[in-house]
Formats: C-alpha cells, structure tokens, sequence
C-alpha cells in the first residue's frame, strides 16, 4: 500500500444526513460532501470553501481527502476566534 492509500484508509465518513458526508481523520474535521438534488455530489473543504461537484460521491469524497494533505486548517497568519493574539 503506497502513502496516499494509507493516508486515504485512516478517514472515517459518516452519513449524518441522507445526501450529506462529514469527513474526519483522528479527530479532526477535513470537510463535507453534499449531495445536489441533481444528483451530483459537491466536495467541500474544513473551511466550507467549495472544491468541485463530481458524479460519485466516491470522486466527492476523494477530493475531500486529498484537499486535506494540501492545505493545513489552521495556518501562522490565522485569527483566532475569540483569543487573545
């Protein structure tokens, strides 16, 4: 098993609402798939920015993942909400 697959393997999916997927990994939120009442599936990121609409939520799901290996939710230039900086 190559990198992407294990780092793929270890993201729980959970259906919390017919058509909509919350994506996780040890915890931490990685984003969102919404089904469209088209049928097609849109794949959003843990800041809800949106990355694409795919025909499968397997493609959905996947864009999800691979968005979360890119982009670090909180970065050095962030805002804390509601602290102290």
């Amino acid at each position: 098993m190559n990198d992407r697959e294990q780092h793929s393997a270890d993201v729980l999916w959970a259906c919390v609402e017919d058509g909509f997927h919350v994506g996780s990994r040890g915890g931490d939120f990685l984003g969102y798939v919404d089904r469209q009442t088209d049928g097609r599936y849109v794949a959003f990121d843990a800041r809800s920015h949106e990355l694409g609409s795919h025909a499968s939520l397997a493609e959905a799901t996947d864009a999800v993942t691979a968005s979360s290996t890119r982009t670090p939710l909180a970065t050095a230039g962030d805002e804390l909400v509601g602290g102290d900086r």
